[in-house]
């Protein structure tokens, strides 16, 4: 079975939920969708990210970023696509030792 080529692109979702909005994320979508449509799947999202401070936010396969603006925001999505950035295992559900040896890889 074929894969369809709209999957095999990158998933990129800008948040429409009420802050960013007010930010000017139908701005950041808007220049998104003129320059890389052809090269990136990119949607408009009305589920909130959960990083309203840090908006506008925008989700690349995923990874969300934050503060992303309509003139910086072509060039810092491709970026993500081209070097994804390494996500941190969550440590809500982790043990104290696990917790240790986490804090312990961060400090140099």
């Amino acid at each position: 079975m074929e894969t369809p080529a709209s999957s095999l692109k990158p998933h990129i979702k800008v948040c429409a939920h009420t802050d960013c909005s007010s930010r000017g994320s139908d701005r950041v979508y808007e220049a998104l969708r003129r320059i890389c449509s052809e090269e990136m799947d990119i949607r408009k999202t009305p589920d909130c990210f959960r990083f309203c401070r840090e908006g506008i936010n925008v989700s690349v396969n995923g990874q969300v970023l934050h503060r992303v603006w309509e003139g910086d925001a072509v060039s810092r999505v491709r970026r993500e696509v081209q070097r994804p950035s390494k996500k941190m295992d969550g440590v809500g559900s982790r043990s104290l030792d696990d917790l240790d040896d986490v804090l312990d890889g961060l400090v140099p």
